[in-house]
């Protein structure tokens, strides 16, 4: 039940462009969400002038909600001579894959939460995810090094037959450990 979506949001934004570019990324990004999930809303913001700073560009950030209270989001810059709707292609396909692969946390930033947890009080703390980027292998490692915090990572497998399992979510990861412990050193001195 976890993967069923609620709703979907996002901002579509640019910079120094033309006022059309933003609502060609949000039509291709809608033509693609809406064949999910109906309440998929976008806002439009085009900042001009003073406010807009000195460089020109577009972004769109999505993040959806889940049933059980799980937000994920995905956002992209366009790189220079990027296609407005190849920018709401790119966004739009990450924010599905990362749906599809599970977890709480998309792949993108993994490495937030896993040293959240680490740096936290001496308290058990787990999290749930897909599959870890070799980013977020190479930062437990570096954890276990400089913290001595080790994770304990159990792969939680999904009956085939339960409701709502699509092919390709066979298994979830389950990560806990024991934080360090870590306390603001400032603090103590005052």
């Amino acid at each position: 039940k976890q993967w069923y979506q609620r709703r979907v949001r996002g901002v579509a934004s640019c910079s120094r462009m033309s006022p059309a570019t933003n609502p060609r990324v949000i039509d291709r990004s809608h033509g693609i969400l809406n064949a999910f999930l109906p309440d998929v809303y976008i806002y439009n913001e085009h900042l001009k002038g003073f406010n807009s700073g000195k460089s020109s560009g577009h972004s769109l950030c999505l993040y959806t909600e889940s049933t059980t209270e799980v937000m994920v989001s995905v956002d992209c810059t366009a790189q220079p001579q990027t296609l407005p709707e190849d920018l709401a292609t790119e966004t739009t396909q990450l924010l599905l894959d990362t749906i599809h692969t599970g977890g709480c946390v998309d792949s993108r930033h993994q490495y937030l939460p896993l040293l959240f947890m680490a740096l936290s009080q001496s308290n058990v703390s787990t999290l749930c995810t897909g599959p870890l980027t070799p980013f977020s292998i190479s930062f437990l490692r570096n954890l276990k090094l400089f913290l001595g915090v080790v994770f304990k990572i159990k792969v939680k497998t999904l009956d085939s037959k339960e409701v709502g399992n699509r092919k390709g979510l066979n298994s979830f990861l389950l990560l806990s450990c024991l934080g360090a412990g870590f306390e603001n050193i400032n603090r103590a001195m005052i």
